[in-house]
């Protein structure tokens, strides 16, 4: 597995691709998301990242995850119309 600040990095230069800032917000969930081992719903990713910026909301990390999506350092699973689970890319 890439280790987590390589995977920072491809993230940043990313959102600066985009146009987009590295914010607290995504810097947290990106810390939970790549020090994980485990497949992540949204709702764990929010309860773990909340732990570090209290104020982050649903929609950030859904809109975050999206983001590792596209830029192809996470895989997501669908198992049902409401049950997603999000994966670190090999």
């Amino acid at each position: 597995m890439v280790e987590r600040h390589v995977q920072v990095e491809q993230f940043r230069s990313f959102l600066t691709e985009q146009g987009l800032k590295y914010t607290r917000q995504r810097r947290a969930i990106a810390e939970v998301f790549f020090l994980s081992e485990d497949h992540l719903s949204l709702s764990q990713l929010l309860e773990k990242a909340q732990t570090e910026q209290p104020g982050i909301g649903y929609a950030t990390v859904y809109r975050t995850m999206k983001l590792f999506v596209e830029c192809g350092l996470a895989v997501e699973h669908k198992f049902g119309e409401n049950h997603v689970l999000y994966e670190q890319s090999v």
